[in-house]
């Protein structure tokens, strides 16, 4: 009898955390602003696997960045066999000071020429550059400075005393499938430096920054970067927001519409579609402040010598760099370096299709995961929360890069789009959230982690009538209430 009255205690003392914490749920679902919405919840205990809160988890919706979650996770977990080596990494997490191991595999872009190189210092044939799909070549966020690759190919030349080079100046682009961009996303964004496309050989983050300034009148263009490259004519003005139409053939950008009234500078980038035939104009004039000739004849197929393999930025920091700036060149171009693990060449179809086969090995339900591109800027991508949410916990469990995945997605109230996000939050763990947004979606995909537990984190939502600002505050609430339960 007594073990009897202790269990039906024991039942009893439990149900009224479990119902608040459904409560919360409910409450935040019934919110008026989500009466059309879509919404996908999942957050789990990562060390047990057990559920902590719950809503329509297994229902598809639209999660917009934070699929780079999957993209990024399965990379790392999929090329830790051929890491070349492992670099101590020590941060700072609860006030104790721990060591991770980043992950180091690289990409390489080769450069190298055909035909011979004669005494007088001339080359017999063309510089060869093979795309190894390197999506931080010369990037603004690389590790190494922009110029760096120009600099190593420019010293390569001078040490083999070339004075001059018959043939051309080749960019091979073979080793990526076509098309370079998803024919699922939307025709103006890819005007935009966010949609610019994917190639075997990116340069410079593929894209154009253009600097404006209010004249009276209109907006004059007082600045072009990459300069006397390309040519820009505008007709904006001010109006209520932004609201600009950009047409781009070959070089020449014209660009029209408005600019927000109370911005005299204003600051566009761009996408550019051939990122080699601005490399290859950067090379030539390299190569003419040196003192070398490029003659530009075609000498048809000849015998080629590799010269160097060039490195990309270790892989690890490719993907932290990805997740804090939501990165879309980069996470379309680690979606086709996964289809490298089997393939011959990098295609966004074959590495969705590897994706799908190896999340089948856990309780990731393929059915639930509908994936059209690598970074989530297609509105048809669709994925379950529970689907994303054992994405995280899978990864973080993953005793060699479950840490460092971890530390790659940006610290909420610090870094990258959750800068503002619980900000002034009432939790005192570290939040660490990718976030995803586009016109009437929002959504987060993280970690919640204290000295004792680790939680896993996915809230999406679609179709919402509230604004984003008082969205992103009901999201913060039910966060808040959620896991401080769990302190």
């Amino acid at each position: 009898m007594a073990k009897r009255i202790l269990l039906f205690f024991l039942i009893f003392s439990a149900l009224p955390v479990i119902a608040t914490t459904r409560q919360i749920i409910d409450k935040f679902v019934s919110d008026p602003a989500f009466i059309p919405s879509s919404i996908g919840i999942c957050i789990t205990d990562v060390k047990t696997g057990e559920t902590i809160a719950s809503y329509n988890e297994r229902q598809a919706v639209i999660p917009a960045s934070t699929i780079k979650v999957i993209t990024t996770a399965t990379a790392l977990r999929l090329y830790r066999p051929s890491f070349c080596l492992y670099t101590t990494v020590t941060f700072t997490i609860d006030r104790v000071d721990r060591q991770l191991y980043r992950p180091s595999f690289c990409l390489y872009t080769t450069v190298g020429h055909t035909g011979t190189i004669d005494e007088t210092g001339t080359l017999h044939g063309d510089l060869v550059i093979h795309g190894g799909g390197d999506p931080s070549l010369g990037s603004a966020y690389r590790c190494r400075h922009t110029e760096d690759f120009i600099d190593q190919i420019i010293q390569r030349t001078l040490s083999n005393h070339i004075k001059s080079i018959e043939g051309r100046i080749v960019v091979d682009n073979s080793l990526f499938d076509e098309p370079a961009i998803s024919p699922k996303w939307m025709v103006e964004d890819i005007a935009w430096d966010y949609g610019t496309g994917c190639h075997a050989f990116s340069y410079k983050d593929n894209r154009i920054e253009i600097n404006l300034r209010y004249n009276g009148k209109s907006y004059d263009v007082t600045g072009v970067n990459p300069p006397n490259r390309f040519v820009v004519e505008t007709s904006l003005t001010k109006g209520e927001k932004e609201n600009i139409t950009v047409k781009c053939e070959n070089n020449r950008y014209t660009i029209s519409g408005t600019i927000p009234k109370r911005k005299d500078r204003y600051r566009l980038y761009l996408s550019i579609a051939r990122p080699d035939s601005l490399f290859i104009t950067d090379l030539q004039e390299k190569f003419q402040t040196a003192g070398i000739e490029v003659k530009n004849s075609n000498l048809g197929q000849l015998p080629e010598t590799t010269w160097f393999h060039y490195p990309s930025d270790y892989l690890g920091d490719i993907v932290h760099s990805l997740n804090v700036r939501s990165d879309n060149l980069y996470a379309e171009s680690v979606l086709r370096l996964l289809s490298l693990s089997v393939h011959e060449k990098g295609s966004a179809e074959k590495g969705i299709d590897i994706i799908r086969k190896y999340w089948q090995n856990y309780e990731a339900d393929s059915l639930e995961l509908f994936m059209y591109d690598g970074s989530g800027l297609a509105r048809n991508n669709k994925v379950s929360a529970k689907y994303l949410n054992c994405v995280l916990k899978e990864t973080a469990r993953d005793s060699l890069i479950g840490e460092y995945f971890v530390q790659t997605l940006p610290l909420a109230g610090k870094e990258g789009s959750v800068a503002t996000f619980m900000k002034h939050g009432e939790l005192p763990g570290e939040l660490r959230l990718k976030s995803g947004s586009m016109s009437d979606v929002h959504a987060y995909a993280g970690y919640y982690t204290t000295p004792q537990n680790r939680y896993a984190i996915v809230v999406m939502i679609n179709n919402y009538t509230c604004t984003r600002a008082q969205l992103k505050q009901k999201i913060s609430t039910l966060l808040t209430q959620v896991l401080s339960k769990k302190e």
